[in-house]
């Protein structure tokens, strides 16, 4: 009888614990790193997991997967070269939260519940990635950043590399999808910058 009380009390603590865990046991993924804070401090799990109890403790998840953004600069909006031509612009970034602990706690202090968002990201760096862009362009000639695009385009990662690390996000690489002269039909000839480019544009042509 004592033996059979001990097996009755062994499998309901058993369940006890398996309940516990499956309800506040919290697992990170390949495609999910967790960050918690609260009671004992911040805790960054990128394989593996932890305890989080309620009112104790605040989990995040912070999106570890490669994400694509794309920023276009066409028409009006067109990027201004050194010789006041305007280029209609496309490049790819594609980005990732830093796979390390700092990384990921960097991230998630910086980002919050926007890492978990490519648009939410866009919408945040989209400034930079346009600074950083125009920068660019503006140093050189159309000729110049058509016949060195692979050298634009590392110029343009250089200059973003620093920034993004600060957030605690990583530039895997950088894709020049466009570049090629504005039609003249979307620029403002009264804008002086434009005035400049279009008469270098009809002289070229003549």
């Amino acid at each position: 009888m004592a033996i059979f009380l001990t097996l009755v009390v062994a499998v309901i603590i058993a369940a006890i614990i398996i309940a516990f865990l499956q309800r506040f046991y919290r697992k990170a993924t390949r495609e999910r790193a967790l960050i918690r804070t609260g009671a004992g401090g911040k805790a960054v799990v990128l394989d593996g997991g932890f305890i989080a109890l309620p009112f104790l403790h605040k989990v995040e998840e912070i999106n570890m997967r490669t994400m694509r953004l794309e920023v276009r600069r066409t028409g009006e909006k067109s990027l201004m070269t050194e010789d006041r031509l305007r280029l209609d612009t496309e490049m790819e970034f594609y980005l990732r939260v830093d796979p390390t602990l700092d990384g990921v706690a960097t991230a998630a202090q910086a980002l919050g519940a926007r890492a978990l968002n490519p648009d939410e990201i866009k919408n945040l760096f989209e400034g930079r990635f346009i600074d950083a862009i125009q920068s660019v362009v503006a140093a050189k000639t159309m000729d110049e950043l058509h016949e060195s695009r692979a050298a634009f385009v590392r110029e343009v990662a250089a200059i973003l590399g620093p920034s993004m690390a600060q957030n605690g996000l990583k530039l895997e690489s950088v894709s020049l999808v466009r570049l090629d002269q504005a039609p003249l039909s979307a620029l403002d000839e009264n804008n002086a910058f434009n005035a400049v480019g279009m008469r270098r544009l009809a002289e070229i042509i003549a």
